[in-house]
């Protein structure tokens, strides 16, 4: 049987694409919330918060019990598939016409996540939107809605998914993007900073007790490392092997990570300057600054969030936020918070607006 046809221009994957537009898949990227896996995404994502991770602190919490984090959705699935490749078969698309970036989306988080939850995922495709960037030129950022349920049919957190195709830059060529440190910030490992970190915990955080345009303290996820990207890969996304087929096909000796540990597949074939991490690795970042923020009696209930610029490993990390603004809406005390994860250039890579509940 003959090969199908590769896509090669832009136009005719836009095409392609919206013939997509409505399908839905059947659930998929079944992850249990057992104390191993919350645990291991918390390695991940580099959160030792007790509420997710000690048996005595959230037993005492209002919870009774453990539970996972909100964005523990990443772990069932990032939800990626969709906004990738639409229902377009994969075998007519490649990484040497057609890169891909995460660029974020709005989550909408509805129920807690209990130990022993098992967490599955829909995607449903739902538009394609032509762009332009003075730094890739043309491209084409894919929607879709990823849904989350657990075994109870509760629907658990909805996700719109933003990825961004577009023509590779070809000849070695990467994306520029500001690397030259002008900020003070300090190269160091993130192992120690994980362990340091100080966090409002059991302590309640109340609504009156809230002041507009005070700031948050700062998150320090130190200078990305190789470790980095193995522990998010291999305790919130998954990974395997390859057959030689893939491997053949993006011309890689090795594929793990989505290709992100071989540095020339990198260059090559994603435009980055190195090795480069998830986009929803800083997702996950900015929402534990908000979950540290706001405490064990807070509620995390939306996030709209823009990735912009790529994360590469020997990149320094540091999330900075403040509250926007306080309302309340249908009987909820709500705050919105304006957080961003910059590198040592002083550059915004990713950014959100987290609304979160407070006790009054």
């Amino acid at each position: 049987m003959a090969e199908p046809a590769m896509i090669t221009t832009l136009d005719e994957f836009e095409s392609e694409y919206r013939k997509g537009i409505g399908y839905r898949t059947p659930p998929r990227g079944s992850r249990e919330a057992s104390l191993d896996n919350i645990r291991r995404f918390g390695d991940g994502v580099g959160d030792y918060n007790p509420l997710y991770r000690d048996e005595a602190h959230a037993a005492a919490s209002r919870f009774g019990m453990i539970t996972a984090p909100p964005i523990f959705i990443y772990g069932a699935s990032i939800g990626v598939g969709m906004a990738i490749n639409g229902n377009i078969d994969g075998r007519r698309l490649s990484s040497s016409f057609f890169p891909m970036n995460y660029a974020g989306g709005a989550i909408n988080f509805h129920k807690t996540i209990w130990l022993g939850d098992r967490i599955t995922a829909t995607e449903a495709i739902v538009d394609v939107h032509r762009k332009h960037s003075e730094r890739i030129g043309d491209f084409v950022l894919c929607e879709a809605l990823v849904s989350y349920h657990n075994q109870r049919k509760e629907l658990v957190a909805t996700k719109q998914t933003l990825m961004a195709r577009y023509e590779n830059l070809g000849g070695g060529r990467t994306i520029r993007y500001d690397r030259d440190k002008k900020t003070q910030v300090i190269e160091e490992s993130p192992d120690p900073l994980v362990f340091e970190r100080q966090r409002q915990g059991a302590a309640t955080r109340h609504f009156e007790d809230v002041v507009e345009g005070e700031e948050i303290p700062p998150l320090h996820k130190g200078t990305y490392t190789v470790t980095e990207l193995f522990l998010f890969t291999h305790g919130v996304v998954g990974t395997g092997r390859s057959p030689r087929t893939a491997l053949e096909a993006e011309e890689s000796t090795d594929l793990g990570g989505g290709g992100r540990y071989d540095a020339e597949h990198a260059r090559n074939r994603r435009n980055m300057p190195g090795q480069f991490d998830w986009g929803p690795q800083r997702v996950c970042w900015l929402a534990q600054m908000a979950t540290d923020w706001m405490g064990d009696d807070g509620t995390l209930k939306r996030m709209v969030t823009r990735v912009r610029h790529p994360n590469v490993v020997g990149d320094t990390n540091t999330v900075f936020g403040k509250v926007a603004r306080k309302y309340t809406e249908n009987g909820e005390n709500l705050v919105e918070l304006e957080v961003y994860n910059e590198n040592q250039a002083g550059l915004a890579t990713a950014e959100s607006t987290i609304t979160v509940a407070l006790p009054a």
